[in-house]
């Protein structure tokens, strides 16, 4: 028997969907389930143990980053993250808030006296708007993410995601790169096999 055939939406319908999910959600609850996703990313051995962490530094409605920068400030875990230049991504050393500035759209990028991070392995924690179970991931739009993989395949991605950006009908293109987990309030998804043990 046949499942159903998931309709498959634009990506910007879908898009605009989470958006209006996130910005309906109570502070609150968005409050207690941004720091359950900090505990759930707290336990995933691959980022506790990292020598060195790229992360994004999160606004508006986004998943609340802030508690894991001051977690990773605290404990002296070098952290580093995203500038664009020349319509691509690197990632530069921040100690604190100091070191960063109002960029693109603004988005709060490191100031150009910070060091650029030079490390292949780190876990790249990925901003994205939706993601299926198997790791496809919608972004914002810019290709920037997925073009910085490409340059840089070996980095372990993992995602912040509230329940509700979690769907059915997220399809990767042929240049998407694919989350390796998912961490959610309640639990973590392992999208990618070599993530089973992490």
């Amino acid at each position: 028997m046949n499942s159903p055939r998931i309709p498959i939406l634009s990506k910007e319908i879908i898009r605009n969907e989470i958006r209006e999910f996130r910005r309906m959600l109570p502070q609150k609850k968005k409050k207690q389930m941004d720091q359950q996703i900090q505990k759930q990313l707290l336990l995933v051995s691959a980022f506790i143990q990292a020598k060195s962490i790229y992360l994004y530094a999160s606004m508006n409605q986004e998943i609340d980053t802030w508690g894991v920068l001051d977690w990773l400030w605290k404990n002296k875990i070098p952290v580093a993250l995203p500038k664009v230049e020349d319509k691509k991504l690197r990632f530069y050393f921040v100690d604190n808030q100091r070191d960063l500035k109002s960029g693109i759209m603004g988005i709060l990028e490191p100031l150009s006296s910070c060091p650029l991070a030079e490390n292949p392995n780190a876990p790249v924690i990925t901003p994205g708007l939706a993601f299926s179970l198997e790791g496809a991931r919608l972004g914002y739009g810019g290709g920037y993410y997925d073009r910085f993989f490409e340059q840089e395949p070996e980095h372990i991605r993992i995602a912040l995601a509230y329940p509700f950006q979690i769907r059915r009908d997220i399809h990767c293109d042929p240049w998407d790169r694919k989350m390796h987990m998912i961490v959610l309030p309640e639990n973590r998804i392992d999208c990618d096999r070599k993530m089973d043990a992490l």
